[in-house]
């Protein structure tokens, strides 16, 4: 489990929302259990705040219970990570994400360095939006001619929902 440290396993960086909106405790449990299988993982968070999980229902409402108390529940602070120590970098669906990972720029420089180092980054559903905050220099986003899949990056309105949130019907 991700409990153990074994120096022979990559490290996996999983970052989620500190926001009030919180992280999907179904896209959560299914992203920390696949990859604590293979990784020792660190949770991490803006400001190193504590998960708020939502959609909890009778299905997993014993495995965040359990999660909870857990000493690696406690997210790091995503200021002090330094993303050369992991292997791949997997962010899972956080309502969240908007509020703050979209314009974090801690996560924007893991993002540079990953990208730079050409290693994985899997974000899923909501969390895809927290890719956002991650431009160049010359504020070009670093994902410019990747192909991305997630929900759109729009309000009600049809509006971005963030002025940083390119449209996610044509990246290329």
């Amino acid at each position: 489990m991700a409990s153990e440290r074994l120096p022979s396993r990559p490290a996996c960086l999983l970052v989620a929302s500190g926001a009030a909106e919180g992280v999907s405790a179904q896209s959560f449990l299914h992203c920390f259990t696949l990859a604590s299988a293979a990784f020792n993982l660190q949770v991490a968070t803006p400001g190193g705040k504590t998960l708020d999980f939502v959609d909890v229902n009778e299905s997993n409402a014993r495995w965040v219970q359990d999660f909870r108390l857990k000493a690696y529940a406690s997210p790091a602070k995503l200021e002090s990570i330094d993303g050369a120590r992991y292997h791949a970098l997997l962010i899972p669906s956080c309502p969240g994400a908007l509020a703050d990972l979209a314009s974090s720029g801690s996560l924007a420089r893991i993002l540079q360095h990953f990208c730079a180092e050409s290693k994985p980054i899997c974000a899923v559903g909501h969390g895809v939006a927290a890719l956002c905050c991650a431009t160049n220099e010359d504020r070009s986003w670093v994902f410019q001619g990747y192909s991305v899949t997630g929900p759109l990056c729009t309000s009600s309105s049809g509006r971005p929902a963030s002025p940083t949130c390119p449209s996610w019907r044509t990246l290329r």
